[in-house]
């Protein structure tokens, strides 16, 4: 079928990165806590902050707000890990007279969202350069492919501590959606937590390919002291392109970065879903 011709594609454009090799290098260090687990931050670390107003603003721009979905704040995902609060989408935005296309980048073999999505009745698309497997039908309308999410195509350098001089395989959105021949994504999900990961989520803003998505759903993790500008700068551009947050969740291992305004604190990880309303 075309469908598995295009995952076919996906399998064969692996094996061609390493013939087109293009490695982003570089290496991220962490400051302060570990990776995984509880995040600990030195008592210290507030004062080291580069942009202390950027904290304050980056709380308020993850303030949730009904407008961002028609249906309050949309439709709960259960968690199957204490180590994760539950997702959401907005049922309101999803077209009702085609079938919806759903793209989640870092499955790190938790299915949760991409299972309910496809038992929602959507075409969805997991994508993992390091869990499960090579490229491969999953179950109907559900395909995996094993690649990481770029601002380029080829291969990348993994800054996770935990994989120490590895590369993996990258495509661009763009790249991934002109594959499948879709000009639209009802929902994105992505993590981004190192500032490669902010980067890449920076570039479909500059790039406009965020207007080509009706919601998104994001793992955010704010954990570099030097980064705070670039969160907001980030943020602010996604407020700009008609996203709005209309569910934000901190997660279980988050830490609190000692920012307060009346019931508002700001912490370091969310679980953060945003309608387009300008789509």
């Amino acid at each position: 079928t075309t469908t598995h011709m295009r995952v076919h594609f996906f399998t064969l454009s692996l094996a061609l990165c390493a013939s087109h090799i293009r490695i982003a290098g570089g290496r991220w260090r962490k400051r302060g806590g570990k990776s995984g687990g509880q995040d600990t931050l030195p008592a210290d670390a507030y004062d080291k902050v580069d942009c202390r107003k950027c904290m304050m603003h980056v709380m308020r721009l993850l303030s949730p707000a009904n407008r961002g979905c028609a249906a309050g704040n949309g439709t709960l995902i259960p968690s199957s890990t204490p180590a994760r609060v539950p997702t959401a989408y907005c049922d309101t935005l999803l077209p009702k007279k085609r079938q919806c296309v759903v793209y989640s980048f870092g499955v790190d073999g938790v299915w949760d969202f991409d299972a309910t999505m496809v038992t929602h009745g959507c075409r969805v698309i997991s994508f993992d350069p390091f869990c499960c497997g090579p490229a491969h039908r999953m179950t109907h309308d559900h395909d995996f492919i094993p690649v990481g999410l770029a601002t380029f195509d080829g291969l990348a350098e993994s800054r996770d501590p935990n994989r120490p001089n590895t590369t993996y395989p990258v495509m661009s959105l763009r790249t991934i959606m002109e594959s499948f021949e879709h000009a639209k994504i009802d929902m994105l999900r992505i993590k981004v937590s190192d500032p490669q990961e902010w980067k890449g989520l920076k570039n479909l803003i500059n790039l406009a390919t965020i207007q080509e998505i009706r919601q998104l759903s994001l793992n955010i993790h704010l954990r570099d002291d030097d980064m705070w500008e670039e969160y907001k700068t980030i943020l602010t551009g996604l407020k700009t392109a008609g996203f709005v947050p209309f569910y934000v969740a901190k997660q279980p291992n988050a830490e609190y970065l000692r920012v307060q305004e009346g019931s508002q604190s700001l912490h370091s990880r969310y679980e953060v879903s945003l309608g387009n309303v300008y789509n």
